[in-house]
């Protein structure tokens, strides 16, 4: 057994500053998974307020990030995709794809977009964290159902990779977070992600908060920058722009999945986050 040094002094962890940062980093794993995909997947997004880690067992994917060059996610890699990065991915022929996305309710949007504006390289075959991120995807494809030790193991593997990301990224805690207590944005986020096509006032967003609907718009100012409304009309732009690039549904149909009603209003939405209109943009990421 290892030995202290007797010069050796630092702070014990329990303390009330490191409870403090604790409570700045409850994470909530939105989803861990694996599936097969191929020529017909791409994604994109522009504006989600959730990380992603991926991690492939074929080659075939890259990522390119607005205004730069693409990067190539090698097979037994490991990467992370920070909140908010500006990105685009498309896959050549048939890759194996463990993916995760999680969310940090707590992280200071203006700070991460200015810190994390590159794919995260978090190490490759024969590393320790790659490695078990593929021993639990190797787990999860004997199961219909995770049992409790799987997310737990997911939830310290995502704890993990985010401490690399952070290591990786020069940052700390304090420098990417909030003050205590905007955890419960995580259920409101949560929530919104997987009803962006129902009517969703700031009432029913404030219910899901426990908090009033004044509290729920601090909140949201606090830790974003914007308001609740204005975060679910990006979010419901970012999906209709993918949608657009990735399928054949007409416009008016991907508006109405993204919850808009108004064609009209979808057109002046879209355009006021992306800068031109639904047909338009369809027919730039085409290639038409």
């Amino acid at each position: 057994m290892a030995a202290l040094r007797p010069d050796l002094s630092f702070p014990l962890f329990g303390g009330g500053s490191t409870a403090a940062i604790t409570d700045r980093l409850r994470l909530r794993l939105l989803h861990l998974g694996g599936t097969l995909i191929d020529d017909a997947w791409s994604s994109s997004d522009y504006t989600a307020p959730y990380w992603r880690a991926y991690l492939n067992l074929d080659d075939g994917v890259e990522v390119r990030c607005r205004g730069g060059a693409p990067t190539a996610l090698l097979a037994g890699h490991l990467y992370v995709l920070p909140a908010w990065l500006a990105w685009a991915g498309r896959c050549r022929g048939r890759v194996r794809h463990l993916n995760a996305s999680f969310v940090l309710p707590n992280l200071t949007r203006e700070r991460v977009v200015e810190r994390c504006t590159r794919v995260l390289h978090l190490g490759g075959p024969g590393a320790g964290l790659p490695n078990a991120w593929l021993a639990l995807g190797a787990d999860l494809t004997h199961v219909d159902q995770p049992s409790t030790l799987h997310v737990a193991r997911g939830y310290a593997l995502v704890y993990e990779a985010l401490a690399a990301a952070f290591v990786q990224l020069g940052a700390t805690a304090d420098d990417l977070l909030t003050a205590p207590g905007e955890a419960v944005l995580a259920d409101v986020i949560s929530m919104i992600e997987r009803n962006l096509g129902d009517h969703l006032p700031v009432a029913r967003l404030a219910t899901v908060g426990g908090c009033s609907e004044a509290e729920l718009v601090r909140r949201f100012h606090a830790a974003y920058g914007t308001s609740p409304a204005r975060w679910v009309r990006q979010r419901r732009v970012t999906v209709a722009a993918d949608l657009l690039r990735c399928t054949d549904d007409d416009l008016e149909t991907i508006a109405q999945h993204c919850g808009f009603t108004d064609r009209s209003v979808f057109s002046k939405a879209f355009s006021a986050l992306l800068g031109c209109g639904p047909a338009a943009w369809r027919r730039r990421e085409r290639g038409g």
